[in-house]
């Protein structure tokens, strides 16, 4: 299990400006973006430290030509401009990152796009026994991305074991603990079966973190996708986020479109694919995405939303800023891109965001103290059109979550203490509650 948090590296923090790049000399650079690097996730490690924070995703480190790195142009190279134009120094950047974040117990995994790469890709990196190919795209997305990419023939065994050997040189060269495999969906689920075989040679205990969702399939759909691709006895991956989770999260929460019943039914089907070894991600926020703040626009179903996050049988991630209500961008080309925003850190904080902060960091170390919160079964105890009761257990922890999008106060016939604010409760209003029966 872990509790993880996503930097898209160019809007976290800027830690060193030698190696800042000219904004012309990307092929596209975000307006938002402030030359972030991994010089800046270094100073910031104690911060993420103090949140609760035990896994950091970091975005493509690879080198590329825009401020998102999904357009790899090498790699085995460290992107300049987020670390030094000596490659050398750069890997010593990167090693000292691993370093640091080992020190405070804290995992790394990178984002790995095996599917497709920057069309300036240099092949001279390639090694030179492999003789890889490309394709034309193979779905509608694809097609939709073919001005910026091109895409691996998979069905090639020189190429597969060209993208192999990309994931075994970080996992090699590095300390570092695993991947994220971007849009794994496009990759094939013998090639998935074969990349983590070759990748627990190396580091037995590998994270592999896959993306899969499909746009236009529902939940059972989706749930059948999920299932498909986690394969058998844990083969392919360590976990997969969850996609029609956070779908039901945030037209149930966010935008009030359907039921907490609904909402119920949903975390339940998501929760038979999780096992010991395997573990759905879930999340309300990613680099993909709006912020969730601009969905729901309120602050009360903001708190119901991260606290109901933090009750998920799983792991957890969330995106840079999602621990303050970080906004995004109103005036952004795309909604869905509109999250691309400058992190904040203390020194610029309102004293709301302090106050958000405070109450994310008290749910992270309350899923840390209760096993039931992050591990346990669920159990239904009632659900309205606007309430929602069920119980965690875990062994001998015990936890009651309380959900309630109503109005007026309401009492239950016993008296409870809330965890997360450490009081007696005998009144409940619009909220989500985490009970102890006294």
């Amino acid at each position: 299990m872990f509790n993880g948090y996503h930097i898209l590296i160019k809007f976290f923090k800027n830690g060193e400006i030698n190696n800042d790049f000219p904004k012309e000399t990307y092929k596209y650079y975000e307006k938002n973006a402030i030359d972030g690097d991994l010089q800046g996730i270094i100073q910031e490690l104690d911060y993420l430290k103090e949140l609760g924070i035990d896994l950091i995703y970091l975005g493509p480190i690879f080198k590329s030509h825009t401020t998102h790195g999904y357009d790899v142009v090498d790699y085995f190279s460290i992107s300049e401009n987020i670390s030094s134009s000596s490659k050398e120094e750069a890997n010593l950047i990167f090693k000292n990152l691993l370093e640091e974040c080992h020190k405070r117990k804290i995992k790394v995994i990178i984002d790995l796009v095996l599917n497709h790469a920057s069309k300036d890709y240099d092949f001279s990196t390639i090694p030179q026994d492999l003789k890889v190919k490309t394709e034309p795209p193979q779905s509608p997305q694809e097609e939709r991305w073919q001005r910026s990419f091109l895409f691996w023939n998979l069905t090639d065994r020189d190429t597969r074991e060209f993208l192999i050997r990309v994931g075994e040189y970080w996992l090699d060269k590095f300390d570092l603990d695993g991947f994220r495999l971007d849009h794994a969906l496009g990759l094939p689920l013998d090639f998935l079966e074969e990349f983590s075989e070759r990748m627990k040679r190396i580091n037995k205990d590998v994270i592999i973190l896959g993306e899969v969702w499909e746009d236009e399939g529902d939940k059972e759909k989706n749930f059948a996708l999920l299932k498909k691709f986690k394969g058998s006895n844990n083969q392919r991956f360590t976990s997969l986020f969850d996609f029609a989770t956070y779908n039901s999260i945030k037209e149930t929460i966010g935008e009030r479109k359907r039921s907490l019943e609904d909402l119920y039914e949903q975390i339940i089907l998501s929760n038979k694919l999780n096992e010991d070894t395997f573990q759905l991600t879930y999340f309300i926020e990613n680099h993909d995405l709006p912020r969730f703040i601009d969905i729901c626009k309120d602050m009360e179903s903001f708190y119901i939303a991260m606290g109901l996050l933090m009750t998920l049988t799983g792991n957890v991630m969330l995106e840079y800023g999602n621990e303050i209500a970080l906004k995004g961008d109103p005036f952004a080309s795309h909604f869905s891109d509109s999250g691309r925003v400058a992190m904040k850190f203390k020194k610029n904080w309102t004293e709301k965001e302090y106050e958000i902060f405070k109450y994310t960091k008290t749910l992270i170390d309350l899923r840390k103290k209760h096993p039931a919160l992050s591990r346990g079964d669920y159990e239904l105890v009632e659900v309205t059109k606007k309430r929602l009761i069920f119980k965690k257990k875990k062994d001998n922890d015990k936890v009651i979550v309380l959900i309630s999008l109503e109005e007026e106060p309401f009492e239950l016939n016993k008296e409870c203490i809330d965890l997360i604010s450490g009081e007696s409760i005998y009144k409940f209003r619009k909220g989500i509650y985490y009970l102890e029966i006294t």
